[in-house]
């Protein structure tokens, strides 16, 4: 049996262009007795072989597939024709199973992503109707997005390729952060990814083919919480630039499960920014809810960088945490200096 997590009726395109790639994500069932997972597209050949999450320790494929049976087909938007489209994924068996096959419908529309938004999650029937979930099984519970399950970086992205200037506004509520991680993923995070356009291959570090595709930079930063030092411990406040590895502490932070707390991070091009060497500023805090809101950011992070990205939607992100995203007010907070 082939799962799709979002429905066999899916669409892409309304909410503008924030990545060049629809992701169709679900699981498929007794993956081991798999001989492949396959994928065509307005019935064109050849099909497309989809990797699914078959690592011993559980772990998917250690990636963006966290879990044994996950798949996640990276369809690139322009193969897809204005309209509907027909997406089949077929499974392929050993022993002479017969094959099972599961047909999507994806609706290829036009639109835009405006800002300033406001997401409602009381107000939204549909995940994809606020934002394309390129990683992981989002839900919408109890008045919030909420991972249902949890994994390498559990990406929601709002927004469009060439937003710039923003802060975005929302509340977490983390439920748990898982007592181990994949052998890629290092410390668990949450926060907010800022100026992403989606995965690539080659780019600036040279990341190598896959399906699905795994490298993450270049993006704007990240600025998020992180436990660099175990699960059961306080999570750094930390700024990770969007070229490299390079990550700055900025104190600690001691959230409590089940409370909710306020967050909020901004991306900023500052004048001296050119095409060449883009800098920008990045700011980020956190603070617990019915508390007055700290009169100072947690940090303010300069980035000067030749490849870090200066445009791009933000993310919803969860690296191995649990956690419900209250409602999300993004605006050009430039627009009122």
């Amino acid at each position: 049996m082939i799962h799709l997590w979002y429905g066999n009726e899916q669409r892409v395109g309304h909410l503008g262009t924030a990545q060049d790639d629809f992701n169709l994500v679900g699981d498929v069932e007794d993956p081991s007795f798999l001989t492949s997972l396959t994928c065509s597209v307005n019935g064109h050949f050849p099909e497309w072989h989809l990797q699914v999450g078959s690592r011993p320790d559980g772990y998917g494929d250690g990636r963006r597939l966290a879990r044994t049976g996950h798949f996640n087909a990276d369809i690139p938007i322009d193969v897809l024709r204005p309209g509907e489209n027909v997406i089949t994924v077929t499974a392929r068996y050993k022993e002479n199973i017969d094959p099972v096959q599961l047909t999507a419908y994806v609706e290829r529309e036009t639109g835009s992503y405006p800002m300033p938004t406001i997401i409602d999650w009381e107000r939204t029937d549909n995940v994809q109707d606020a934002g394309q979930c390129v990683d992981g099984n989002w839900g919408i519970q109890d008045g919030g997005l909420r991972t249902l399950h949890t994994g390498y970086d559990r990406v929601f992205l709002i927004g469009e390729k060439d937003w710039r200037n923003y802060e975005v506004n929302t509340r977490v509520t983390i439920h748990r952060v898982d007592d181990q991680t994949g052998p890629h993923s290092g410390g668990n995070g949450l926060g907010i990814l800022h100026r992403f356009q989606g995965h690539v291959i080659g780019g600036p570090r040279n990341f190598p083919p896959n399906q699905p595709k795994w490298g993450y930079q270049p993006f704007g930063a990240i600025t998020w919480l992180r436990w660099m030092n175990g699960y059961d411990q306080d999570p750094d406040i930390q700024f990770y630039r969007g070229d490299g590895d390079g990550m700055t502490k900025h104190g600690t932070f001691s959230p409590a499960t089940e409370t909710t707390y306020h967050l909020k991070a901004r991306c900023t091009t500052l004048p001296e920014s050119s095409e060449e060497m883009g800098l920008s500023q990045y700011q980020f805090k956190i603070w617990e809810m019915d508390t007055a809101e700290p009169e100072d950011w947690a940090f303010e992070a300069t980035q000067e960088s030749a490849t870090a990205l200066q445009t791009g939607g933000c993310v919803l992100l969860a690296h191995h945490v649990d956690v419900t995203f209250g409602n999300v007010v993004v605006y050009d907070h430039t627009e009122n200096v």
